[in-house]
């Protein structure tokens, strides 16, 4: 099935040579830990016994959501990679191996975050507090988020990071590739896009890191994550130009 949608190539971009249409046992076990991540989204919360905690637990599902979202959207880099490239050279296996210890390492501090959040602009919009006041009472302090946010930081920072490093290397491969100019156009805008990918939570992490006793570091470190749309969509249309002018 997997090979039957990659042979077809619906939706992916014509001018390039996919090297990986041939599923390889990197991306056979990549896509077993990438389930097994979201896996661990899910068993994360206990099975509801009486219909009072079934009603509770469905405020998961927000939270859960937007973990299935963040890690697609690696999934997705991953799986571009491997099948523009199709490397399996010594390299791309470590940095790959580094990239999924990662992943699983970053699965619990994202659910955790991601139903923070959920509860933070649950209670701020109903004005009821009271389900938020008992998640700082049971299960965190405020001085706690300050690590939190280094902890979502560092590891979301990471993975773009190792995604930058994978690119980088195709990139510096694309003789033995035989990269056409496009190809190697789309190579250096994967670098770019990784690269701006990890620098936001970077700087997010140092924010938290410089002041962790002070209240507004934790929150200026989450709202740091509002440049995301502004900045990819700057970059993005830097790319669109220069592509225009480059390949018409």
């Amino acid at each position: 099935m997997s090979r039957t949608l990659k042979d077809q190539l619906i939706g992916l971009d014509q001018r390039i040579r996919y090297r990986g249409l041939n599923q390889t046992r990197i991306e056979t076990f990549s896509d077993a830990v990438f389930a097994l991540a979201i896996t661990l989204v899910i068993l994360s919360s206990t099975v509801p016994e009486t219909f009072a905690e079934l009603r509770t637990s469905m405020g998961d599902v927000l939270p859960f959501f937007l973990c299935v979202v963040l890690l697609v959207v690696i999934w997705t880099q991953h799986y571009k990679y491997f099948l523009k490239y199709g490397l399996q050279d010594m390299p791309t296996i470590v940095f790959n191996t580094f990239l999924l210890f990662l992943v699983l390492v970053y699965v619990y501090p994202l659910k955790f975050l991601m139903k923070f959040l959920v509860t933070l602009f649950t209670s701020l919009f109903t004005g009821n507090n009271s389900y938020f006041s008992e998640m700082y009472a049971d299960q965190m302090q405020k001085g706690d988020m300050p690590f939190l946010m280094m902890v979502y930081g560092l590891g979301a920072s990471l993975i773009f990071f190792t995604l930058t490093i994978l690119y980088r290397h195709a990139y510096k491969r694309r003789v033995e590739l035989e990269l056409d100019a496009y190809e190697t156009f789309d190579a250096k805008t994967s670098i770019g896009t990784n690269l701006l990918m990890g620098l936001i939570p970077m700087i997010s992490f140092l924010i938290a890191w410089i002041g962790p006793d002070s209240p507004w570091t934790y929150s200026l470190s989450g709202f740091i994550y509002m440049l995301y749309p502004i900045i990819m969509n700057i970059y993005g249309m830097m790319v669109r130009r220069k592509m225009k002018k480059l390949f018409g």
